[in-house]
Parts: structure tokens; sequence; C-alpha cells
């Protein structure tokens, strides 16, 4: 039988209020996640009233902070809470009946693969749960475990971190900035190591090339031959997952900047981008040096992660709103968010990102062009106030 919280006559009274009449009321569930604070400041730039609590982006919840959830919510009363990836919730689904009983609507925007982070768990679903996910490929999954909201929410930029003119002169000529994920895949590899019959059923996928964008949204089923993944125990699925995540990305930037480096590509990001390349230096922080970054480089590069099938990044998003000229892999929903003739440029082929990457170095007039259009669209389409507030109406369908 399910575990659940009582819920007293004098807490159930506290709890029975209409949701979505007056300002909205939206309760974030502050982790670690870059998403926390810009989901407040889009609030409050909408007028809703906000609250937060602190939670744990994995792992359990101190007693104080169990306390303070349950608190915030009889005393704030929320319209609906969010949060990323989970991060907060009990393995056991505690808290996802909790917020069933109370009947708050519970939103998690996942920007990862839920399946590493939900693996086959259908505990967490209820009518008042809700899985926002930034990649439709994930949808059909997460409606198989059971979630009777699923909600396409693709990534969106911070104004108040990410705005600025393009400029005329720059500090550097060509960058990319991000994990070379070396030693993601070194780790991911190591934990297989127990398992080799896994371990060479993944290296397999990858050097024959199914493990492609599209096959991994699927689901690994499709890659790796089911009978395998039988033996696996979630904990060794998890593994295989990871693994392919991480070593294909790892492929994919290894090569892009290998292909970049005679035309003098400067890579930041961990220390192990020096086993690929030699102009490598430090990390960029997000909140602080990112947005200048971006608008001091006169071209940007962009490479998404592998999980990916469809969707965008958040460079896509937060790299022109800083004034910065981007070159980004063509994923498919990108036509969805800009004028591709007018606001972006995009690359099927490493080759042919070489070629349009020599192009635009020697045309400031087009970049210039390019990053006020898109800056124009990012303004009137794709802030995190215009993600809550889409979402904001999904929810007022569903729940009012």
């Amino acid at each position: 039988m399910d575990k659940r919280i009582d819920i007293s006559p004098r807490l159930r009274a506290m709890l029975d209020y209409p949701k979505f009449v007056g300002p909205t009321r939206l309760l974030v569930l502050e982790t670690e996640y870059f998403f926390d604070k810009s989901w407040l400041r889009a609030a409050e730039s909408l007028g809703w009233e906000t609250a937060s609590v602190s939670s744990a982006m994995t792992g359990g919840l101190t007693r104080d902070q169990v306390a303070a959830m349950f608190r915030t919510v009889a005393d704030f009363k929320p319209h609906f809470i969010l949060t990323s990836n989970y991060a907060g919730m009990d393995e056991g689904g505690l808290f996802a009946r909790f917020f069933e009983d109370a009947r708050v609507p519970y939103v998690t925007w996942f920007t990862d693969t839920p399946r590493m982070i939900l693996y086959n768990r259908v505990v967490h679903c209820s009518h008042y749960s809700v899985a926002a996910t930034w990649e439709r490929g994930y949808m059909p999954h997460l409606v198989a475990l059971g979630f009777e909201h699923v909600y396409f929410m693709p990534h969106a930029t911070d104004p108040h971190l990410f705005h600025g003119a393009a400029r005329d002169t720059h500090v550097r000529d060509l960058a990319f900035v991000g994990a070379s994920m070396i030693s993601h895949a070194e780790e991911a590899w190591e934990k297989l190591r127990e398992f080799p019959a896994i371990a060479q059923a993944v290296r397999d996928a990858l050097d024959s090339g199914r493990m492609t964008r599209a096959q991994f949204a699927k689901g690994v089923e499709t890659i790796v031959e089911p009978w395998l993944l039988d033996q696996c125990a979630p904990r060794e699925r998890r593994h295989l997952e990871l693994c392919l995540v991480y070593e294909g990305t790892r492929r994919i930037r290894a090569d892009l900047i290998k292909r970049l480096a005679p035309l003098d590509i400067e890579v930041y990001g961990d220390p192990e981008w020096k086993q690929i390349h030699d102009r490598c230096f430090g990390d960029v922080g997000y909140f602080d040096a990112l947005a200048p970054f971006y608008q001091s480089t006169q071209i940007n590069i962009n490479s998404t992660s592998i999980q990916m099938a469809t969707s965008v990044n958040q460079r896509v998003f937060d790299c022109p709103a800083a004034g910065g000229f981007l070159i980004t892999d063509a994923q498919a929903d990108l036509a969805e968010l800009f004028d591709l003739d007018r606001e972006a440029v995009t690359y099927r082929t490493h080759d042919e990102l070489v070629e349009l990457a020599a192009r635009y170095r020697t045309d400031a007039h087009a970049r210039a062009r390019i990053i006020a259009q898109a800056q124009a669209r990012i303004a009137a389409h794709h802030t995190h106030a215009h993600r809550l507030k889409a979402l904001e109406g999904y929810l007022r369908d569903r729940f009012a």
C-alpha cells in the first residue's frame, strides 16, 4: 500500500484554496540548477507572487527542509510548484502523493533525459503531477510511465543575465565553451568494467553508428540488443545510458574541435581539453562571465548533446541575447523557434561548419544583422517569462 502523509482536517481546510484565482502564486523548489533564480525573476516580471524553499538536487532533504516545504505550501498557498529534473522529490514518491492529496499542481522541467532520472518508477505520477520536457523525443516515455500531463517547454533565456549589443571589436576570433565530456565518459566506462558484455555492446553501438540522437530518444532498446538489456538491473541500465550519452557527445565534440583547430579555435572548459587541443583555457562562469564572453567573441560555436534528438540547448538563446554571434548545429526545433534565413546560422556537418566559420569571420555586417534579428525574436518570444506564461496557461486550463 502506498505510504501517504496524513492530512488533518485543519490542514485540509488550509489547503482547500482556489487555484489560479487572482495573481498567480509560484513556489520554486531551489536546488543547484541555474534556472531557479531566473524563474523567480521571470515570475516577478509578470506580476506574480513568488516564494522558494531550499531543496536538494540529489539525495534526501533534511528534516528542516521538509518542514519548510510543508509550511510554505500551507502558508503561501501556491497555484503551482516548479522544479528541475525532479530535484527535491523522494525516491518513494511520498511528496508526489502529498501534492496530489493537497491538490497542488507540481511541475518538473526535465532538461536531461528523464529515463536516467526516473528509471521506470511510476510512483510519481498523479493527476496533479506535470512532466515538462525540453525534448519532445522523451514525451512517449513520460506518457508510458503514467504522466497524465506531459508538456513541451523548450529552453529560453534570462534577459537579466544575457543582454547587450553586438560589438565591432573582439577579444578572440573563434571559441567554444563547454565540457569535453572526457572525464564523464571515463567515469561511465569505469562503472561498466564489471559488466563487460554491456560495455562491449555500448562500444559496438557507438562504433557502428547505431547510437544517434533520434535512436537514443526512442529508447536504448533500439540501440542495444533487448536480450542484453533484459539482463540489466536498473543501476546497470542507467550506467549504460550514461555511457552512451557521455561517450557519444565526447566523440562529437572532439571531432569538432580537431576540425576547427586550423582556424585557431579557443576552447574553454575542463582541463581534459588539453588532450584534444593546445589552445584550451579554464571554465567560464555562467552567471557573471558568460554573457560578456559571448559578446567579446567574434564567432561562438555550439554543439548540442547527443541526448537531444530535435531540441536546442541554452546557448541558442543566451549567446545572441548577450550580443554574441553563434553558429549552431542544425537541430530540427530551430525552425520553430527562429527564422533560419534571417536569425540563425546552422551547420549539418563539421565540413560545413569549417566553411561557415571561415566565411563569417570576414563578414561583420552579416554577423551584426543576424545578431540584431535574433535578439528581436528572443525578446519577443523566448525569455523565461514567455515560458512561464505559456506554462501557466496550460495549467490554468487543467487545474483552475
